[in-house]
């Protein structure tokens, strides 16, 4: 049903009810509602019945249910954390160290940086261990969930070794770019090769990661994020005058009891069984395996999702036995620990799995990326073909919420357009299809992008929970900051696009040039005219 306008008002009509009614459950619940109507050409009974078709499928999903399992995981963690103190213990050490509201918004970025693996852990880990610190220094949760949302996929979608990257692996090798000299071969290259070289086209990742260093480094402060500031800053309240979320917390635990060996043990437990869980589904040889080469596991195919799963249950094993050990915990403990950790993110699996079937609805019934890329990138001057693949896949992104669906929904349609439009003949050479990695570059940098200005991507769902931000408020101050890099991200295709026959690096260097002055500049004149103005 890609070929009718109506496969847009489901996206967007949760946009606009999200921003009237501020009940981003209620906006999904419309999305799929009306998803269902058009898709069942009216049928009431026909449109329930394919939503509840595809409810059964998502939650019957192994993999689904691997990442429900790893966030709930996750949130029994954070409370073992809260219970045992290990979270007092490292917010105290990191506070001693850091007094400054810019030292602490760095400390946040740089610990997102070492979470590169995965933006789930990033954004679900994160906002825990520093909203204490952010706390005592009054920063506001809007902007604590606007650092930790703005450094999960960009930094997890530039990094080597990733579950991004073993997606986007994955989606080229089904898409044709492999050495498998079938009929499916569309350019004869290796999958891991093509990300690699990729990687200096993701302009989006690089352009955000210096528009936030700009923001700490500059102190720019603008728009609604502003008022959270001032509000914190003035009154104490971090919510911008709104009544504090409350976060589940042990205030009876004793700072004489807290261990920063209660949160090492958990973490480094979860991140060996991640890399030990990678290098087991990708036949090593110490597991009786075949592959002898680290780099070669880390960029074949692998499934990240029970990985975490087994992770998230072997750190909270870990944890659970550090505090009986250490005689901080008991059952009646243990009970209320499961409980809270359970209710911590009852709203986020509440949303991902509301965004799961929505956007199963847009992607399989209507279509809804399919339509977008055929009328926006059909008939194209080559030069503008980047800038219009950002912009079409960031639109995917955003509508659907789902930034790997977005990766799933264009790749395979880009690259043999990519081939047709050059003329070449298949298999070529990678070589030879001189669109092919800004073309990559705009996908990957799209799908990023558009997951930070969706209120249904579940990284935005996540980041505001692990902030203890209002999901709204996360939403409508992290659009405007996100938007100078996306403007520059288009602008630096465009230029990719007009240099397209030169040589790689003066490609990449003129356009990320370009991209971060024009980001820099916006951001600056954001700043001046706002404060101008009150």
């Amino acid at each position: 049903m890609s070929d009718s306008w109506l496969v847009l008002l489901p996206p967007l009509l949760v946009l606009f009810s999200a921003f009237v009614t501020k009940n981003i459950t209620m906006a999904l619940g419309l999305g799929i509602l009306s998803a269902g109507l058009i898709a069942a050409n009216g049928s009431l009974i026909d449109s329930l019945s394919l939503i509840l078709d595809h409810t059964v499928h998502q939650f019957s999903d192994p993999d689904n249910l691997y990442l429900c399992g790893f966030v709930i995981s996750i949130g029994i963690l954070v409370m073992l954390f809260n219970h045992s103190g290990a979270t007092i213990a490292l917010a105290n050490i990191i506070a001693k160290k850091l007094k400054t509201t810019r030292s602490v918004k760095t400390a946040s970025v740089l610990l997102s940086c070492l979470l590169f693996i995965d933006d789930y852990i990033n954004c679900l880990t994160v906002g825990h261990i520093m909203r204490p610190v952010t706390d005592r220094l009054k920063i506001p949760r809007a902007k604590l969930a606007y650092l930790l949302d703005s450094m999960t996929a960009p930094v997890a979608v530039i990094a080597p070794i990733s579950s991004w990257a073993g997606a986007i692996v994955s989606q080229l090798d089904q898409s044709g770019v492999n050495l498998h000299c079938n009929s499916d071969q569309l350019i004869a290259a290796d999958p891991y090769t093509v990300y690699l070289a990729a990687i200096p086209f993701i302009f989006y990742s690089f352009i955000t990661i210096f528009s936030i260093w700009l923001i700490i480094y500059k102190e720019l402060s603008f728009g609604l994020m502003h008022k959270h500031e001032q509000t914190a800053l003035v009154t104490g309240n971090l919510f911008a005058g709104k009544t504090p979320l409350v976060v589940p917390t042990d205030s009876h635990v004793k700072l004489e009891n807290c261990s920063l060996w209660d949160f090492i043990v958990p973490i480094v437990t979860l991140f060996s069984t991640i890399i030990l869980g990678i290098l087991y589904q990708g036949d090593y040889c110490l597991f009786g395996g075949h592959q002898a080469e680290l780099l070669t596991i880390f960029k074949q195919k692998y499934n990240i999702f029970p990985i975490l799963f087994t992770a998230g249950i072997a750190a909270l094993a870990a944890g659970f036995i550090m505090g009986y050990l250490r005689q901080k915990i008991d059952r009646a403990h243990t009970i209320m620990i499961f409980k809270q950790g359970f209710k911590i993110m009852g709203l986020a699996l509440t949303i991902i799995g509301l965004s799961w079937i929505f956007g199963a609805l847009l992607r399989d019934n209507l279509q809804t990326g399919i339509f977008l890329a055929n009328n926006l990138l059909g008939h194209l001057n080559l030069i503008y073909l980047p800038a219009m693949i950002f912009i079409v896949t960031a639109i995917i992104s955003a509508a659907t919420g789902n930034s790997w669906g977005a990766l799933a929904i264009i790749i395979p349609i880009t690259i043999p357009m990519v081939i047709s439009l050059l003329k070449l003949t298949t298999p070529a050479a990678a070589n030879s299809v001189y669109l092919l990695l800004p073309s990559l570059g705009a996908i990957f940098s799209g799908a990023a992008a558009g997951g930070h200005v969706s209120p249904i991507s579940d990284t935005t769902v996540m980041s505001a929970n692990s902030s203890g931000s209002y999901l709204l408020d996360h939403i409508k101050t992290q659009i405007l900051y996100a938007s100078p890099a996306i403007i520059a991200t288009i602008i630096a295709f465009l230029v990719a696009g007009i240099l397209m026959h030169k040589p790689i690096w003066e490609i990449t260097t003129a356009s990320l040039s370009i991209g971060i002055l024009l980001c820099g500049i916006i951001l600056l004149l954001l700043n001046k005219l706002y404060k101008s103005k009150n």
